[in-house]
């Protein structure tokens, strides 16, 4: 049996599927169905509709929220329905043949969008973005999230410009700067790579460490950002394009039965 639809079939084993009417937030509207796992659904429900609209505006009273998700310690969301006036998602998370899991759309079409040279090429998922402005949490840099460990790399070739500062809310961390000038940061690291030393030039696809949660940090996830030579801030999303990801096709078939299976589970017609 092919890796991936194991997988999809132990996710299915024991599926636990809720459907509510939006009252208030999304986190209240889960949790008074869900009190013990609600909050933590909630988070990564909200991960995926910031990509369709802003999950405070555009959330009204009585959209449709259904969720699939298994539940435990860490209660994992693996299918998502969300139908409003004006936002609409449909999203399941599947292996995408690498033993990644990441959440794509009912065409599968990946949520959120893919960044080329992406420091962390096996990263989960986007946790957040760029956040600033009257009653928004700031938030400099694009945060993604993978397990301890993930491999790190120099998305643009460039100078290693410091390593290892503020250490008690950067943890360990690199700046480089890039050879258009612009200063790539990298923070949270579990370790820098032993080459990664100030003053030494390094190429693009360079290794610079690994995932960590070092510093003022939740969980494991690489913070990056990116800064102009005057410390103004730059949205990752712009600096590097993004693009349209999709699943490959070799997975299209069992993309095809999971979205089936969970549209049952769903009850959508």
């Amino acid at each position: 049996m092919p890796v991936t639809l194991l997988i999809s079939l132990l996710i299915l084993s024991s599926p636990h599927v809720v459907q509510t009417r939006i009252k208030g937030s999304v986190d209240a509207s889960i949790s008074r169905k869900l009190p013990k796992d609600g909050p933590a659904l909630a988070a990564q429900i909200a991960r995926l509709l910031k990509w369709k609209g802003d999950i405070i505006r555009n959330i009204h009273k009585n959209d449709d929220l259904r969720v699939v998700y298994s539940p435990g310690d860490s209660p994992q969301l693996t299918a998502l329905y969300y139908k409003g006036l004006q936002i609409s998602i449909e999203a399941y998370l599947i292996d995408d043949g690498t033993g990644i899991q990441r959440f794509y759309d009912g065409t599968g079409s990946l949520v959120e969008p893919e960044l080329p040279h992406n420091p962390v090429p096996q990263y989960v998922q986007i946790t957040d973005v760029i956040q600033k402005g009257r009653g928004k949490r700031t938030h400099k840099g694009v945060d993604f999230k993978a397990p301890a460990g993930t491999p790190i790399v120099l998305p643009f070739g460039g100078v290693v410009n410091r390593v290892n500062w503020m250490r008690r809310v950067n943890g360990n961390c690199i700046e480089v700067r890039y050879n258009d000038g612009k200063l790539g940061r990298f923070l949270h690291l579990k370790d820098v790579a032993p080459h990664v030393q100030r003053g030494r030039t390094l190429k693009a696809g360079a290794s610079l460490g690994t995932v960590g949660s070092t510093g003022r940090s939740g969980a494991p996830h690489l913070h990056y950002e990116i800064r102009t030579s005057r410390g103004k801030v730059v949205d990752p999303l712009k600096y590097h394009g993004t693009r349209r990801g999709t699943l490959p096709a070799s997975q299209s078939a069992t993309f095809s039965r999971l979205r089936r299976t969970y549209r049952g589970l769903l009850n959508l017609p």
